[in-house]
């Protein structure tokens, strides 16, 4: 009896309901992810949509030996970014507040350790103006926190025992409003100072002096003493406002150790416990919120619970709660709208609570939903793929545990693809390899196993039908029990089947096709052409009185199949490509649960709205057989994560208005010598030519969408260069080049929805990488034009240097030949005529012998004159002067002579005419002297353009190579006088084979 006691404990145990939290997105960012401050103490939300931190960090503590400065992190949703504070003589070690203008500027309160500094800062630019807070710039004094009064923004400021309140006006000064003095206590104004503008009065208070009423003028109204806030008669608390905010436009407060809430009564100026009920919290931490649309929420640590609660006519209203770990320290909030979402830092990490949107209601956020049964009208089982069955009253909201009994154990069934009803009392479904049969007044089950079901349907009172992964198409005999063999299908995976109300036909989505089964005939077919099936995956079979069987498949047709005439038709094609889980029907519209979001389609107009997680769905993808519409026209969505709830006419899509904006430019800077970041927007924003020296061509881009929904989104990046293919960075909003390569770029970057779908304007950047000095085409230019120049030059000196040398050998032998001619004249008009004379008077004297040696002399004389300018040259001409040179080597030498001569002398003036007859008369000498040759031959060729002179012996030949190495001076010779012809000179000799020169003169340089 104990035993059935305890399980029937267990059972209503398991049947007993629990409040279902409000399900919140939440994300959390630590060190990480960049949190580089170690403690933050305010947060503030740019009008661009981007979270400001300020605080503290280690590294910049005193008693670290570092030359750090301390900064505010921006954080816009992917990455965080330091903006670092101005350097002063004495460090800043704290942000104090950081405090949003009308205008979207901030005011940064600083502190020192010798006092507080102000300044004005761009959120744009990333300046910082600091603002005279005192009679001299230099000034310190204590500053509280900032406040907004009527538009207006005021601080409080001390000097000594003077406090003052001060409106700080456009022009960056403080106008005194009024001041107080104080000398009963040691104070000194903090983070902790509060002040609470009311219309005809304000309250002042501080954890160090008591609570203020002044009126605007500055006169006390009233003072709290010390026993003002009594928590008993012998125990007094030090008494300070602790946190404040607003409802309805009227101020609540809590008191430090109080639990109960406090109000402030403006007609009879006094702050008294709040008389709504529900209003105590004995919280260990504790903090409030507003936002600009006047909604609050208080945020406390009870219990090691963390409780968001808002205050309501009938007291304060939990929205969440969790658990929590310890800390000692404190947090922050901050949020733009209330409604949506807030931010949080507590425990060294900073928190983002996304709150759910009130179109969409989500239950079993943490769950993947399997399927859902209608119990009735507010009542629903929801099966979830591995925690089992859950039953959902949707009038109090209200989840439960609904998991079957089998034997007296609970059971949780895992992946449950059908929940089947029979009657009032009995249910039909699956769990993993077993048809179960439950009864819902006791949830006790029987469990009939044979193979895994993948899908299940009823088609009669008696009979259950399901498919299976590569096995058959099987059926299950309620009324028997017993299972039984279809259809072999073990080639198949079977992913949904459809039975129309009073029909045999079984229609099964496969992963290759469409199976078409009568179970009464015994008849299949098997649809697998591409050209019918545009997608032969088929995940989902669905059933319309109007289209007939539609088919859902993996690339996101949807396919209308007529089975009397075999037909098929495309009715919608995902634009995405997303598979096809599920449909609902509302009126005209189809509600297509897809794997990347739910889409509206029109099938008459053919126009579609997709709906994702930012219109309030709890997951993009949605979960096959899991998708209901209720008698009251409520749509449940079974999802990975989180069943979704709601009214297809509430449902409205959230119009992005995000703005793609580049942040900030990190690349090295030539003149500095370092990398630089760029974080002033304002010039970024120009889209002007980023310039990367060739030193360093590396670039670092960060760029973030502004006016988001949530700067939490994750959105998708992409970007190209020169137009060629998208490199995609997923949910990096960071471009890193380690070293771009010199040229020209075009850089376009563009943020995209969950849909990929481009989201506001495109970024589009001009790159310059610089080239090395040595690599640009100017340089290349100029040290060709260097080089050119260089070899120019060194062409002319040759060239100057040759024609020098060439004058030198013209020069020379012209001076030979001028000595020549000199010395024949010489020789013939002296020598000769004295010899001539000689000759006569040894003949007159009958002195024989000197007569004839005389003669002998003066015909040697005459020889050696001829020899040296031959007289004929003149009187003969170029080509009779040298066959008579070679008439006389024969009538002198023992060589065989033969020779060819053109009559050239009309190509030749008298200076060429005698180097061309030197050049013959020394070619021929060289023969009698070295050549020891028995013939010789001489050929003078005219020929169309040149002359030909080819001289050619049968002698010893000799070697040209070293003739040159030896630097023979009649080669030289040789050479020289055809070169002032202008002619070449070729010689071809061979040892014992003798030598033949040919001199090649052009006609028109002679």
């Amino acid at each position: 009896m104990t035993y059935k006691y305890i399980l029937q404990v267990i059972f209503f145990l398991s049947l007993s309901s629990y409040a279902q939290n409000t399900p919140l997105l939440k994300k959390t960012y630590t060190k990480v992810d960049g949190l580089d401050l170690n403690l933050v103490t305010s947060m503030v939300i740019d009008n661009d949509g981007f979270l400001w931190l300020g605080g503290t960090n280690l590294d910049t503590r005193t008693i670290i030996l570092a030359n750090k400065s301390l900064f505010l992190q921006r954080f816009n949703g992917n990455s965080f970014h330091n903006i670092y504070l101005p350097k002063l003589a004495t460090p800043i070690k704290k942000v104090g507040q950081i405090y949003k203008r009308n205008d979207g500027k901030f005011y940064v309160k600083t502190v020192t350790e010798i006092g507080h500094i102000l300044y004005l800062f761009d959120p744009i630019t990333t300046k910082f103006t600091r603002i005279k807070t005192g009679a001299q710039l230099n000034d310190q004094i204590q500053l509280s926190h900032m406040f907004n009064y009527n538009s207006k923004d005021y601080i409080i400021t001390q000097i000594g025992k003077k406090i003052t309140l001060n409106l700080i006006q456009n022009n960056l000064s403080l106008k005194p409003i009024f001041s107080y003095s104080d000398f009963e206590n040691d104070f000194l104004l903090s983070s902790s100072t509060q002040f609470i503008p009311l219309k005809d009065y304000c309250i002042i208070g501080d954890v160090s002096f008591p609570l203020l009423v002044l009126d605007w003028n500055g006169h006390v109204i009233k003072k709290y003493s010390s026993e003002a806030f009594k928590k008993s008669a012998k125990e007094i608390t030090k008494f300070w406002i602790e946190e404040s905010f607003k409802v309805n436009s009227k101020y609540y407060s809590f008191i430090r150790d109080q639990d109960q809430l406090f109000t402030f009564d403006e007609k009879a100026q006094d702050i008294t416990t709040s008389k709504l009920k529900n209003t105590a919290l004995k919280r260990k931490y504790l903090g409030a919120c507003n936002d600009t649309f006047g909604n609050h929420v208080i945020v406390s640590i009870i219990n090691d619970k963390m409780r968001f609660d808002h205050l309501k006519t009938d007291g304060f209203k939990t929205i969440y709660e969790e658990t929590v770990k310890n800390s000692d320290f404190g947090y922050e909030l901050v949020s733009n709208n209330l409604k949506e979402d807030l931010w949080m830092w507590y425990n060294n990490e900073l928190y983002y609570y996304k709150f759910p949107k009130e179109d969409i209601k989500t239950y079993l956020e943490t769950n993947s939903i399997r399927s859902i049964f209608e119990l009735d009208t507010n009542d629903f089982i929801i099966s979830t793929d591995f925690n089992g069955w859950f039953k959902l009253n949707t009038l109090t909201e209200e989840v439960s545990q609904f998991n079957p009994i089998i034997n007296n154990n609970t059971l949780k069934p895992e992946s449950s693809r059908n929940i089947i009803k029979v009657n009032d009392s009995i249910i039909w479904s699956n769990h993993k390899s077993s048809l179960l049969r439950t009864n819902l007044k006791n949830l006790k089950s029987e469990k009939f196993s044979h193979f895994p079901v993948i899908c299940l349907e009823k088609p009669n009172d008696s009979l259950l039908i399901y498919g299976t992964q590569n096995y058959n198409l099987m059926s299950f005999n309620i009324n028997t029990k017993t299972h039984k063999s279809l259809l072999k299908t073990d080639s198949l995976y079977i992913y949904d089947i459809e039975i129309k109300k009073n029909s045999s036909l079984v229609v099964a989505g496969t992963d290759k096709g469409l199976l078409v089964y009568n179970f009464k005939t015994k008849k299949h077919k098997f649809y697998n052409n591409k050209n019918q099936l545009k997608d032969t995956f088929i995940l989902m079979c669905d059933y319309h009185k109007d289209y007939g069987y539609l088919l859902g498949t993996r690339s996101g047709y949807i396919i209308g199949f007529n089975p009397k005439n075999e037909s098929f038709k495309t009715l919608y094609k995902d634009n995405l490509n997303a598979g096809i889980a599920s449909i609902l029907f509302d009126n005209d519209l189809w509600w297509i649960n897809t794997f990347n979001g739910v889409v509206s389609f029109n099938p008459n107009n053919k126009t579609s709205s997709r709906f994702s997680i930012n219109e309030g769905l709890s997951n993009n993808e949605a979960n096959r057989y899991s998708a209901l519409k209720t008698k009251n026209n409520t749509f449940f969505v079974g999802t990975l994560t989180g069943l979704n709830v709601f009214k297809p006419k509430n449902l409205k899509l959230k119009k992005d208005n995000a703005v793609l904006v580049l942040l900030n430019v990190k690349k090295y800077d030539n003149t500095l010598k370092k990398y630089t970041s760029n974080l002033d927007r304002s010039t970024l924003d120009f889209n002007q030519s980023i310039v990367l020296p060739s030193e360093n061509r590396a670039l670092e881009l960060h760029f973030a969408l502004k006016n988001s929904k949530t700067i939490a989104e994750n959105y998708n990046y992409r970007y190209r260069l020169n137009n060629k293919e998208w490199i995609n960075l997923k949910h990096q909003n960071l471009i890193q080049i380690p070293n771009l390569a010199a040229g020209k770029y075009d850089l376009e970057i563009e943020a995209l929805d969950f849909s990929m779908k481009r989201i506001g304007n495109t970024i589009s950047l001009k790159i310059e990488s610089q080239e090395f000095i040595y690599k640009t085409w100017w340089f290349m230019i100029l040290l060709s034009v260097i080089i050119i120049s260089i070899l120019l030059w060194f062409l002319r000196q040759e060239r100057i240097k040759k024609h020098l040398l060439e004058n030198f050998s013209q020069g020379l032998i012209q001076s030979q030949e001028n000595e020549r001619s000199r010395i024949a004249i010489e020789l013939h008009d002296s020598i000769s005529q004295q010899l001539t004379l000689i000759k006569r008077k040894a003949q007159n004297s009958k002195q024989e012998e000197i007569s004839a040696l005389t003669n002998n002399t003066l015909e040697e004389v005459r020889t050696i004159s001829r020899g040296l300018y031959p007289p004929l040259l003149k009187q003969l001409g170029l080509t009779e002067s040298i066959s008579q040179l070679l008439l006389d080597i024969d009538q002198e030498t023992n060589l065989f002579v033969s020779t060819e001569v053109s009559n050239i002398d009309l190509y030749f003036n008298e200076v060429q005419a005698l180097n061309c007859y030197r050049f013959v008369q020394e070619c021929i000498t060289n023969v009698i002297k070295h050549a020891e040759a028995k013939a010789i031959s001489l050929n003078v060729i005219e020929n169309k353009n040149s002359i030909l002179i080819i001289i050619q012996d049968n002698g010893n030949g000799f070697s040209l190579s070293e003739a040159r190495a030896k630097n023979s001076f009649g080669l030289k010779t040789i050479y020289e006088r055809v070169r002032i012809l202008n002619g070449v000179l070729s010689i071809k000799s061979k040892i014992s084979l003798g030598t033949k020169i040919t001199a090649k003169i052009p006609k028109k340089n002679v």
